[in-house]
């Protein structure tokens, strides 16, 4: 049964060698005049000693409040963090990634926030780039992608600048959560899998289902922490993967937005053909757009999504479908209208 107060997650793979600052900063929170709190890490798949260095190092630092480990065997984060969902207890989950670093009034100020405006769904915060090597040159014009960039201009709804958080320090409703999976909610994207690049998932398209139930998504600049980023990820090879990863998802990114702005309102058939061919048309068009600097990507974007097309066919249609019958269930039953 939930309750009022907070379930922090983590969910890791391989994460020992990292887990030591998070959990040393989890165990300094200030956790004052909060109802209930718990800790829930799940070993995704994991190779190493996560589980056992988890919670050993959890007892030699007092268990400041109750810790459930759980081992999620079927890889992928997405995996792990719907694991560790389906046992927490607290009405405001918190995720914490296994190389963050929260500061101290982290949870003070995200609860206060969250019990006090009940029409905020989600939160998300900043994340400060940390490591052991001076950060590259080109590292600020992309530190969105690495969980270390302000998320709006000030604190506030996050739209119309963006419409989700990053996942990293994320705050969000398990109750909200709890409704979209009633009303037939589906994560559509691809989710980041051990090493593998592909990301922008799970935080997102958890972003846009909570929104979609007419919560709004909020920015809070107060909410800081540290995120640790390791040499090899500071290289121009790894940013240019972490991108490229990022647009696995191709065109399926964009179904959120565009039937959330009723672009597409009704339930399709083929309509994955007419994305091909409006696609074809946009490359061939390519040369002659000067408005385009780099046309080079987007040629490449617009292969990668005819690809897309082509393989999932009535795959892609369905997804659709199934996010426009989201969407009328969201509109049918009104969260707010019952809080």
């Amino acid at each position: 049964m939930k309750n009022s107060g907070v379930s922090i997650i983590i969910s890791t793979f391989n994460g020992a060698s990292r887990l030591e600052d998070t959990l040393v900063a989890l165990s300094r929170l200030n956790v004052s005049q909060i109802p209930f709190i718990e800790l829930i890490l799940v070993d995704n798949a994991s190779t190493d000693n996560t589980f056992l260095f988890s919670q050993e190092l959890w007892h030699k630092l007092g268990t400041p409040f109750p810790i459930n480990c759980l081992h999620e065997e079927t890889p992928g984060k997405l995996n792990a963090q719907e694991k560790g969902l389906k046992y927490a207890k607290g009405e405001f989950i918190l995720i914490c990634d296994d190389d963050n670093v929260l500061f101290p009034e982290y949870l003070q100020i995200g609860y206060k926030i969250l019990t006090d405006n009940p029409r905020i769904g989600v939160l998300g915060g900043q994340g400060i780039a940390l490591s052991t090597v001076p950060l590259p040159d080109w590292f600020q014009n992309y530190s969105y992608y690495f969980a270390c960039a302000p998320q709006a201009p000030a604190t506030g709804n996050v739209n119309p600048t963006r419409n989700v958080v990053y996942g990293a320090g994320m705050w969000f409703r398990k109750s909200a959560y709890d409704k979209a999976k009633q009303l037939g909610f589906n994560f559509i994207l691809a989710s980041r899998t051990g090493k593998k690049l592909t990301t922008g998932a799970e935080d997102s398209e958890l972003c846009w289902a909570i929104r979609f139930q007419n919560f709004e998504v909020w920015y809070i600049e107060e909410l800081k922490f540290f995120h640790h980023i390791p040499p090899n990820r500071l290289t121009k090879d790894y940013k240019i993967k972490l991108i490229q990863g990022m647009q696995t998802n191709g065109p399926y990114g964009n179904l959120y937005i565009r039937v959330w702005k009723n672009e597409i309102s009704e339930k399709v058939k083929l309509f994955w053909l007419k994305e091909c061919f409006y696609t074809l048309f946009y490359i061939f068009m390519l040369p002659f757009n000067h408005r385009i600097n780099n046309k080079k990507v987007d040629l490449k974007r617009g292969v990668h999504n005819i690809t897309v097309f082509l393989r999932d066919r009535s795959k892609y249609d369905s997804k659709i479908n199934k996010l426009i019958e989201y969407k009328e269930k969201c509109v049918k039953y009104n969260v707010l209208e019952n809080l």
